[in-house]
């Protein structure tokens, strides 16, 4: 905990309550792409994986996709064995285009070599291919051998 300006107290901003730091990151921007999901006539239940890399954890910020009819989709983190719906969402619901992609409303973060399982349910009634995008950035630990001059990309703080 640490003071307020008034009296009170709040838990530190810096290490949330923990009393450890979180080391700093350096966010690069990156798109994750699932393979090109492939649906015939109201097929159901077509799973599409898609393993993160080892190198940096992933902070998902928006997502995209386009797709040639109209689908639903259900997303679970396999490592945290999460379904991130309740029922699979429309297509429509669930994604933006490149030039408005859809926001999250908070960031969600893809830890390192963990998978997104997408499955996909074709509503057309016709074949579909849907491509999906996850953007957002690596979050690379600022001491990372292989973020060379690091004067590009700003630490976050």
């Amino acid at each position: 905990m640490v003071p307020t300006g008034r009296g009170g107290k709040q838990l530190c901003p810096g290490c949330g309550g923990t009393g450890v730091k979180a080391p700093p990151v350096i966010r690069v921007p990156f798109d994750y792409v699932f393979a090109n999901a492939v649906l015939t006539a109201n097929q159901l239940g077509l799973q599409d994986p898609l393993t993160f890399d080892y190198d940096a954890d992933f902070e998902h910020i928006w997502t995209v996709a386009n797709s040639t009819g109209i689908y639903s989709v259900t997303i679970t983190d396999k490592s945290a064995n999460r379904q991130l719906s309740n029922a699979p969402v429309n297509g429509e619901n669930f994604a933006g285009t490149a030039a408005l992609p859809f926001p999250l409303v908070e960031p969600y973060i893809w830890a390192r070599s963990a998978t997104a399982l997408a499955t996909f349910n074709d509503r057309s009634g016709a074949g579909n291919t849907v491509q999906l995008v996850f953007r957002g950035y690596k979050l690379y630990p600022a001491t990372a051998q292989q973020q060379g001059s690091q004067g590009v990309i700003v630490p976050q703080s």
